[in-house]
């Protein structure tokens, strides 16, 4: 339905005679960011008409939401002549929103099946994030007919272990990515792997290896591509040694860097240079707020101690010399993760810009955001005081506007930039790795916009099986 010839975005449907499954319901962000504009394509009675139209959802019957159909002639009449889909269950592969973000589009007839920690990442994201309405509702739905809330069905898995109680039969391997829980499957009577967003050079590079092994010899393979034209790889271990470097040029001077708050193995790693440099690191409250919520549910992953970290308090009152908590600016996730710090029921200690501002040689400051940029402003650094972005690079117009602004704002602050960062996807070599390891018979490329390079190896020998190019709206017959 979606993933073809596009990076993300992915919705494929898999079909038998009397049930079908999804795996992943991502929202195509290019295609998103190409149509939309302003607020009026944010609200909610256009919002499914608007989506359909511009293709951001694919025109499939069956699928969506009740309530959102029933209440709006536009969308049920461009909904008439689509093809229908029977889908009792979506399998989300990991915690990206171009892999999920749709799904609260889905008809609360279809059930969302990821693992427990995915479920815990995907909720502490929407809870501290600025989305609101249909994007968020997951998990849970309000119904628009009669205001009431819908719990969706939630099935979690394990990995290695069969999903319960859907039309197929699944197995979920853990993959490498660049956060936690993410998963490839095999779905075993189509004889189909299906690799999610993977990668061979992270910390978890055992773990794609042995999905190699337990989908070997599978009929087909479908594999993300978004890195197909790259040899460039850039492995965890030299972005860790690049961060040390970077902040050891700078003693006496403050230490900034931006992460994706879902990296979990790259905040891991930031704590235990902050420690081996003996600075004291300060973490924003989004960073803090996903690990109390991993650390409370049952996780198997391997989280980092809070106890002598300090967590950056966000002036955002016009009251209390800005740290008023009453203040409705304070939502009420960022005012759990200050309470619990204040009334000393969890780890870690509060620290406003002027503390650091005193004392600068002192910190590494871990930022989510380039929005935090602005947060660097109320602490004046030093100039020459260093900022490392530990990110991906702009790759649309839109990220490189954000991008420029963030420039200014280096410019402006006489900081001293350095960007360093290593991809969740698979290079050129690791995903011929990965297509020689399997050895299927069949490849099916998505999550990429070079078809031509995928041909271009299979020519050269290099890709040793056919390859099926998939198209929106056309059925592939296993």
């Amino acid at each position: 339905m979606d993933g073809a010839l596009s990076i993300g975005g992915n919705k494929i449907a898999l079909t038998s005679r009397d049930d079908g499954i999804l795996l992943d319901f991502g929202v195509n962000m290019r295609r998103k960011r190409d149509y939309l504009l302003g607020y009026r394509a944010l609200v909610i009675a256009n919002k499914l008409y608007y989506y359909l139209y511009s293709e951001i959802l694919p025109k499939i019957r069956g699928i969506y939401r009740e309530d959102l159909v029933e209440l709006d002639e536009r969308a049920k009449t461009a909904l008439e002549k689509a093809d229908e889909l029977r889908a009792s269950t979506c399998i989300i592969s990991h915690g990206h929103a171009d892999h999920y973000g749709a799904a609260g589009f889905l008809s609360n007839n279809v059930a969302i099946a990821m693992s427990n920690s995915m479920k815990t990442i995907i909720e502490s994201m929407i809870e501290s994030s600025a989305a609101l309405d249909i994007e968020v509702e997951i998990f849970q739905q309000k119904d628009r007919r009669r205001g009431e809330k819908l719990k969706r069905r939630f099935k979690g898995f394990e990995e290695e272990t069969r999903i319960p109680d859907i039309s197929f039969s699944v197995i979920p391997y853990p993959v490498d990515h660049s956060l936690p829980a993410a998963f490839g499957f095999l779905i075993e009577e189509a004889s189909l792997a299906y690799t999610g967003d993977i990668r061979m050079h992270g910390l978890f590079k055992h773990l794609t290896k042995r999905f190699i092994e337990k989908v070997q010899g599978v009929e087909y393979l479908m594999i993300e591509g978004t890195r197909i034209s790259s040899s460039i790889r850039v492995s965890e271990e030299e972005v860790s040694r690049e961060i040390e470097r970077f902040i050891e040029e700078k003693p006496g001077k403050l230490i900034s860097i931006i992460v994706s708050p879902t990296d979990i193995d790259r905040l891991r790693d930031i704590f235990r240079i902050s420690e081996r440099l003996e600075r004291k690191l300060v973490i924003s409250p989004k960073i803090a707020y996903l690990i109390d919520k991993l650390a409370s549910s049952e996780t198997k992953i391997t989280l980092p101690s809070m106890k002598n970290v300090f967590i950056y308090f966000e002036r955002r009152s016009l009251k209390g010399d800005g740290y008023d908590l009453k203040s409705a600016h304070y939502r009420s996730w960022l005012k759990n993760v200050y309470l619990n710090r204040i009334d000393g029921k969890m780890e870690g200690e509060l620290i406003k810009p002027d503390q650091i501002s005193k004392d600068q040689g002192s910190y590494i400051f871990m930022m989510s955001g380039l929005d935090y940029i602005l947060e660097l402003a109320q602490i004046r650094p030093e100039p020459g005081s260093r900022v490392i972005v530990s990110t991906s690079e702009p790759h649309d117009e839109e990220q490189e506007i954000e991008w420029s602004r963030f420039e200014r704002w280096i410019d402006l602050l006489r900081l001293d930039l350095r960007h360093v960062h290593s991809s969740g996807h698979a290079d050129r070599e690791s995903l011929l790795e990965i297509i020689n390891g399997v050895n299927p018979k069949k490849l099916i490329p998505v999550h990429t916009v070079d078809h031509q390079e995928f041909e271009r190896l299979r020519k050269a020998g290099d890709i040793r099986c056919d390859v099926i190019f998939p198209k929106i709206g056309e059925a592939i017959k296993l």
